[in-house]
This record gives structure tokens, C-alpha cells and sequence, in this order.
């Protein structure tokens, strides 16, 4: 008998360090922000993109901005001036990327005539952090930063606008008790559902079960990084949410599903949301691949409510 309890002991022990190494494994690969992310970034196959141009001049124009996050980490983000507007829009920048990575976008919207803050959100770039948010506690920050940029430029007309994680970030930010000068709200491929989305990967990149992965992996974010994977949810925010919205998504994206933009929009109750989806474009590659109908979009909106 003694032996028996010794052996289910064993059986027991062996069970919770596997469990304990499954949820570790994962929050690395997922979670971690000092881990190479290729092996999720780097799923599809797109053309190479040239934007040496829009870089160097992010490199020449940025004005750098510092900020502490509400986990304590410092943040860094970049402001770029324009004197033809007082309107800003921010830019938030995707998973396993950088405000220098969203050059492109910035420059164009800097050349649709606006003044553009983009921030490194935790983990990324210049801003600290050993792990990555997936747009919870960066919603909270992105509060922050406006109101930074409330405080510099007594209160501009500001529009958000964020690809992939950082469409996630600006989902949540809508909930985040916002000031009446945020004014529109444009998200490109983001997910609204951190917990759903990353069901998803795991069956597509492992074609491993929900349970018990992603639980685990949740509890070791919650024990490492303060938050429960599942936390991360702006389903009610988008219901909740007032401000005119544009959703863009592209129709083959196999990073994050386009049923993502189709909910999001269905789950605005105001009048005032539009969608636009680019035909036969993968994660967020509409806006070089679809680039006449996307920006065609992106212009219309912010002329019409902004």
C-alpha cells in the first residue's frame, strides 16, 4: 500500500511539473518578448516590400516622447510634426514589430495632411518589458499617451488607428474612458478576442487542443506578466463604443481570421461604422496590395467624421 501512495505521488508530481512546463513553454513562445516571434509572425508567404524611403524619413523627422507605462516600464513613442493640421492620428504599431516598422503608415497619413504620434508598445522597440501585452495593458498606456498629447497640444482632435495587435490595442483603448477629443477610431486585421485568437494559432501552427495549453499558458502570463490571456476581450467595448469606426481586414488573412472584422462591425450598434474588405490580400497587406480602394477608404472616413 505504501508503495502504491508512493508511486501515485510520483505519477502526481511527474503530471504538475509537465503541466508547469507546457504553460511556461508556451507563455515563451507566445508571451515573452525576448523570444524570436518568426515561427507566428512569419506564417505567410508575401511579397518583399521595399520601404527604405519611408524609413529613412521616419529616422530624419521622428521627435522622441517618454513615457512610464502603468506596469512601471518606460516607454518611448515618436512624435511627427505637421504644419499644414492640428488634427493627430496615432499609430499603432502590430505583434513582433515597432513604431519604425509602421514608417509607411505614417508617412502616409503625415501626407494625407496630419500629425502622427506612433508609440513602442511594451516589449517593442525602445519602450521596456519582458513581456508582451497583446493590447491589454497597452490600451491602458495608449490612455496615457493621449494624455500626453492632450497636455502639449491642449487637447487636438485625435483618431486612432492600429494594424494586427495594435488594431486589438486601439479596440480596447475605445473602453478606456476616453476625453471628447478622440474622435474616430480605425482598426486594420485585429483580433477581439486575445484567448480566441490564440486557439486559433495553436491549432493552426501545433494542431494542438485549447485545453489545457492555453489555460496554462494563461496562468503563467498571470503569474509572470499580470494578466490572464482571456482578460483581453473588447467585445463590450466595441458594443459599448460611440465613436465612428472604419474595420479593414483582408479576406485571405490566415494570421487573424476576417470573421474578426465582420464581428467587430456587427457588434457596433452606432450608425456611424464602415467596413472595407481587400479582396485576395493576407494580414494586414491591404493597405500596400489594395492600395488605391484601402487608403481610398481610410481618406473617405477620416474627411467625413474627422
Amino acid at each position: 500500500m505504501k508503495k502504491f501512495k508512493i508511486i501515485i505521488a510520483i505519477i502526481l508530481v511527474y503530471i504538475l511539473f509537465l503541466l508547469i512546463f507546457i504553460g511556461d513553454y508556451f507563455y515563451t513562445i507566445v508571451i515573452d518578448s525576448s523570444t524570436d516571434k518568426s515561427v507566428i509572425t512569419c506564417q505567410e508567404k508575401k511579397e518583399k516590400e521595399d520601404h527604405s524611403k519611408e524609413t529613412k524619413w521616419f529616422l530624419n523627422n521622428k521627435k522622441e516622447l517618454k513615457m512610464t507605462s502603468v506596469t512601471g516600464f518606460n516607454l518611448s513613442g515618436y512624435q511627427f510634426l505637421n504644419d499644414r493640421s492640428k488634427k493627430w492620428i496615432i499609430v499603432i504599431h502590430g505583434y513582433g514589430s515597432s513604431a519604425r516598422d509602421m514608417a509607411y503608415y505614417i508617412k502616409k497619413f503625415y501626407d494625407l495632411g496630419y500629425n502622427v504620434f506612433a508609440p513602442d508598445l511594451i516589449g517593442f522597440g525602445k519602450s521596456e518589458g519582458n513581456f508582451i501585452s497583446m493590447g491589454g495593458y497597452d490600451s491602458k498606456d495608449m490612455r496615457k499617451w493621449i494624455d500626453v498629447l492632450n497636455e502639449m497640444y491642449d487637447k487636438p482632435d485625435i483618431a486612432l488607428f492600429g494594424i494586427s495587435m495594435g488594431a486589438a490595442t486601439v479596440m480596447n483603448t475605445i473602453d478606456e474612458n476616453l476625453t471628447p477629443n478622440v474622435k474616430v477610431f480605425i482598426e486594420d486585421s485585429g483580433y477581439i478576442d486575445a484567448k480566441e485568437e490564440l486557439r486559433y494559432q495553436l491549432k493552426k501552427l501545433y494542431n494542438l487542443p485549447y485545453f489545457p495549453i492555453i489555460p496554462l499558458a494563461s496562468i503563467t502570463t498571470r503569474i509572470k506578466a499580470g494578466y490572464y490571456i482571456g482578460e483581453i476581450n473588447a467585445e463590450n467595448a466595441l458594443i459599448d463604443n460611440k465613436l465612428p469606426a472604419l474595420i479593414l481586414h483582408g479576406d485571405k488573412d490566415g494570421f487573424v481570421p476576417v470573421d474578426n472584422a465582420k464581428k467587430a462591425y456587427d457588434l457596433l450598434l452606432s450608425n456611424d461604422k464602415h467596413i472595407y474588405i481587400s479582396k485576395d490580400c493576407k494580414h494586414v497587406e491591404g493597405a500596400k496590395k489594395d492600395a488605391m480602394n484601402y487608403w481610398a477608404s481610410v481618406n473617405k472616413f477620416l474627411t467625413k467624421y474627422f
